[in-house]
């Protein structure tokens, strides 16, 4: 009888520890298997790279607002800390920091900042066009992206600005203009007096007292011409003359019904500028 009852109890103390084992294992397994998913997404986070982002049109001449972002890093004991990161711009020219080696195009630095997943910084592109950029945070190499810049509206302009001579018998014009719209083979007009001597506008066609060109045009865009203008009075007594008085844009076409056709429609961009006048030589 004893030895059944020990038999009995030394199973039951078989059956306990084998139900210990089993609980301690599973626990260990649980563990285990938290660790290495724990380490599969930290894996996973590191996985994601640095980005450039920005939202809608980048227009020419405005600021827009740029973000860089990037995985949070992390101090020894799990803190967050932060991290820095750079945006560069692929520029034309020789970088003036070189002097061994003459370079067509070079990078420069448009943005430097810090953060704990990413910053945002704003910067104006001045013209119209594509644009390489590149940029790091927390991979030691660079990722590069590019930016389409668009001209996004404008107010069509016509303005000029004058440098006279002492006596006022020649002046240095700078004509400047700036459509509101894209035109092609748009005639393009200014109206100078007969006793006025027209120095640039060379490779623009004559006609009358006008210098013509067809050109397209491209909305916003700044077009400027500088020309020289010299009185050549033939007049008697006559003291000055007027030596630009107009510019003109044909970009329009309505019907003649004379014609029965379509006709190109000359549109003055003088507004309320005055014209240019200058002194005849010798004039008293």
């Amino acid at each position: 009888m004893k030895r059944k009852l020990f038999i009995l109890g030394a199973f039951a103390l078989l059956l306990a520890g084998g139900s210990m084992w089993s609980c301690q294992k599973d626990d260990v397994m649980n563990s285990y298997e938290d660790d290495l998913m724990l380490k599969k997404a930290k894996s996973s986070l590191a996985s994601v790279g640095d980005e450039l982002n920005w939202e809608g049109t980048v227009c020419a001449g405005e600021a827009h607002q740029f973000c860089l972002t990037f995985p949070q890093d992390t101090k020894g004991n799990g803190d967050p800390k932060e991290t820095n990161g750079q945006v560069q711009l692929l520029v034309e020219g020789d970088d003036p920091e070189t002097e061994d080696a003459v370079e067509t195009e070079y990078w420069i630095q448009i943005a430097h900042g810090g953060g704990n997943t990413g910053f945002c910084f704003d910067y104006t592109f001045e013209s119209a066009g594509t644009y390489d950029l590149r940029f790091k945070a927390s991979s030691s190499k660079w990722s590069q992206t590019q930016v389409e810049v668009v001209n996004c509206g404008c107010e069509e302009s016509f303005t000029y600005e004058t440098i006279f001579n002492e006596d006022g018998t020649e002046v240095e014009v700078t004509f400047t203009y700036i459509p509101e719209e894209d035109m092609d083979d748009a005639t393009v007009v200014f109206t100078f007096a007969q006793s006025v001597v027209v120095t640039g506008l060379e490779d623009w066609t004559s006609n009358g007292v006008t210098k013509q060109k067809v050109m397209d045009l491209v909305a916003c865009q700044e077009y400027s011409w500088t020309v020289t203008l010299g009185a050549d009075c033939n007049g008697k007594g006559q003291s000055s003359a007027n030596a630009w008085t107009d510019f003109k844009v044909d970009n329009k076409w309505e019907y003649d019904e004379e014609l029965e056709e379509d006709v190109p429609v000359m549109d003055s961009k003088k507004g309320d500028l005055v014209n240019i006048n200058v002194y005849c030589p010798d004039s008293e």
